[in-house]
């Protein structure tokens, strides 16, 4: 069994998403593990896809910009991934400094179990 199937089947049972948006979550996670970087250039030539890497940078822009993250689905599938046992408390934030013109964003997910 391939790397791609055994993270698809593993996403499937705790996401409750298309198998079309999985495949693609699954693609990006291998890609984030052996690019190393957050960088969508690099990750499009890090992703397996017979695709071109142009084809799969548009792709993860397209994910980007059009897909409306469930938080509250996304935390409860990473508890269920990651086998935390319940009661548990998860606070998820995002801050925004700016200094002068610099604008600082930190986001952060504390989970307390």
């Amino acid at each position: 069994m391939t790397e791609i199937t055994l993270i698809h089947q593993t996403l499937h049972q705790h996401f409750g998403w298309h198998g079309a948006r999985l495949r693609f979550l699954t693609l990006f996670l291998i890609a984030l593990f052996r690019g190393r970087t957050v960088n969508l250039s690099d990750l499009s030539i890090a992703m397996p896809s017979d695709a071109q890497a142009s084809s799969r940078y548009k792709r993860l822009q397209r994910f980007f910009c059009g897909f409306e993250l469930d938080y509250g689905d996304w935390a409860k599938g990473m508890m269920n991934l990651m086998a935390i046992p319940q009661p548990w408390t998860l606070a998820i934030d995002r801050t925004n400094w700016k200094v002068g013109t610099i604008n600082h964003n930190f986001r952060r997910c504390i989970m307390e179990g």
